[in-house]
């Protein structure tokens, strides 16, 4: 689950980060158009959110690497920080004419994000 989400995280963070115009434009490839339907194009804002989702992708490496308390705490906790906020915003914030599949991935997959944060926080107290 860490290793998942951890390259989740940082191929979405570290395409934002180097190419903030073509992650706006395509991701999350293969056809599908997740963020420019949500409006304008910001390089700052697409930077910003590519070093955010670069700096969970770290923190839930670090804890796929060294699996003991101290790290899949911090893992637990970045994840659910950064993807409560996320997922709410998507949750009220619906695109009209969104594909269902889309949307099954899209906010409903920032959802399975949240559930693996919490199980990493409940796990985290048997670890070393």
């Amino acid at each position: 689950m860490l290793a998942v989400f951890a390259a989740v995280s940082l191929f979405t963070g570290l395409w934002a980060v180097i190419d903030p115009a073509g992650w706006f434009r395509s991701y999350p490839g293969f056809g599908h158009h997740w963020v420019s339907v949500q409006g304008g194009f910001d390089r700052h804002l697409a930077t910003d959110a590519g070093a955010g989702f670069v700096a969970v992708g770290v923190v839930l490496l670090v804890a796929f690497v060294w699996p003991r308390r101290p790290s899949v705490v911090a893992a637990g906790t970045a994840l659910v920080a950064h993807s409560i906020p996320h997922f709410v915003f998507h949750l009220t914030h619906p695109v009209a004419g969104f594909p269902a599949l889309d949307t099954l991935f899209a906010v409903w997959g920032i959802l399975a994000e949240v559930v693996a944060g919490l199980a990493l926080l409940i796990m985290a107290p048997t670890l070393p």
